[in-house]
């Protein structure tokens, strides 16, 4: 397998997931990288493509569902950040492409994954370390992202909906992540390259908090009262059973067990989901985001994401 890599040109990297949130936010990283990199913008909307490309960005149509589109994408591409969706099916679209990336000639594969320890038994946590495991056996240069509960999360799944901030895991805290950091890192990542990143695993959770403290800080970013509604597991099974809180069509059915099972995990205290962690200062240099930092930040977005929820109920 030859190298794509030389010293006489800039490493070209392509972006799964360019139009998601978080590829989205390394994209535009990367782009204040462009003096060291060449970025490759990715997507299986053809029409997009030829969006991106009459804008002068350099793009490629790639359909994780569809093999035949990973060739010519990975045309001469030396690094690759892989970032899959919520369905069982990112088990083989990852196995597919990263096989596709070995015989093209990648040097580096950056891997969006879990905040695991390894071993974990929740379906789409398990998925994620056998992709690990997949990557780190076919013969290319790795790393892995770990992230910890995403603080946009507040945007979509956990709402704040009529002055309140559901909690399913009682006291138990975990760490939050913001989205704005774990792309900094990525992104970091994928331009460093594999001498100075390969083989390494980096975890990134930087304010752990249970669901009274989130709220706290949640109310002190938007500058207004929210209250910290703190349940159990069992709590939010009755209300999915009967119909108060409901998956969006994308969430597939194991995926929402998942979701269940890592909330009954976590209140019983059986992983340790409380960690900080230093990367993002040792790797970017700067302070991380901490939760009530990235609410001020997101205010609007935050609010109407609760409203959205009312109207959704109505």
């Amino acid at each position: 397998m030859g190298s794509n890599e030389n010293i006489e040109r800039k490493p070209r990297i392509l972006v799964l997931g360019s139009t998601g949130r978080t590829g989205k936010a390394v994209i535009a990283n990367l782009e204040h990288m462009r003096d060291s990199v060449e970025v490759i913008y990715s997507s299986r909307n053809s029409e997009q493509v030829e969006a991106w490309k009459r804008e002068g960005k350099e793009a490629v149509h790639l359909d994780l569902d569809i093999p035949q589109t990973f060739p010519a994408a990975l045309v001469g591409i030396d690094r690759l950040f892989l970032a899959t969706g919520y369905t069982v099916a990112m088990v083989h679209q990852s196995k597919n492409i990263v096989d596709a990336a070995a015989d093209a000639g990648v040097q580096f594969i950056v891997h969006l994954g879990i905040f695991g320890n390894g071993r974990m038994t929740d379906p789409h946590f398990a998925w994620h370390e056998m992709v690990e495991r997949y990557i780190e056996g076919r013969g290319v240069a790795w790393a892995h992202l770990h992230p910890h509960f995403f603080m946009d999360n507040l945007l979509t799944t956990t709402p704040i909906v009529d002055g309140k901030f559901f909690w399913f895991a009682g006291d138990q805290p975990v760490g939050w992540i913001a989205p704005d950091d774990l792309a900094a890192v990525a992104a970091q990542v994928l331009a460093e390259g594999p001498k100075r990143h390969s083989g390494k695993q980096y975890w990134l959770s930087t304010d752990v908090l249970n669901g009274t403290e989130a709220a706290a800080e949640i109310a002190a970013g938007l500058g207004q009262p929210v209250h910290g509604v703190v349940l159990t597991p069992k709590d939010l099974i009755a209300q999915v059973t009967a119909g108060a809180i409901t998956f969006p069509p994308s969430i597939e059915a194991t995926y929402a067990a998942s979701m269940l099972e890592w909330v009954r995990q976590t209140y019983e205290g059986l992983l340790n989901f409380g960690g900080v962690t230093t990367t993002v200062e040792d790797l970017t240099r700067r302070k991380p985001l901490r939760l009530r930092q990235w609410v001020e930040q997101n205010r609007e977005a935050v609010l109407a994401a609760g409203t959205r929820k009312l109207q959704e109920a109505v």
